[in-house]
């Protein structure tokens, strides 16, 4: 039987519990949400998605989500690529679920800056000089 979701990796729970009561550092994406991001977001998942570890691991920015309770957004800007991943995070107490990834998509450079400015920081990567 194969399964509905695939594992991304694990969330930085210690940055997040300052604003969330996170359950559970794992992170998963669900068969139906890659299918939702290919058919709506130009198949940026087969394209890209190879990088979501990369962005939840070492993000540029993460942003509490000003539309939705309990979802942050990941943003990452690589090799002139803006991607930007929504995540609903769990914060019940049922140990069997996981943080899920809702979608993920590429973005041209305005609306990344708008979508920085309109949301809540949580973490802001420092520039290295």
């Amino acid at each position: 039987m194969e399964k509905e979701y695939e594992e991304i990796g694990k969330i930085n729970v210690g940055i997040l519990k300052r604003f969330f009561s996170i359950r559970t550092d794992r992170l998963i994406i669900i068969k139906e949400r890659i299918e939702h991001i290919n058919e709506r977001h130009n198949n940026d998942y087969n394209l890209y998605g190879r990088l979501i570890p990369e962005i939840i691991e070492n993000p540029h920015y993460i942003l509490k989500d000003i539309m939705n309770k309990n979802t942050v957004l990941y943003l990452k800007t690589i090799k002139e690529l803006n991607l930007q991943i929504v995540v609903k995070l769990q914060t019940e107490s049922n140990v069997n679920k996981a943080n899920s990834v809702i979608t993920f998509w590429h973005m041209r450079k305005r609306s990344y800056e708008q979508i920085v400015k309109k949301n809540e920081k949580i973490f802001e990567k420092t520039r290295q000089k």
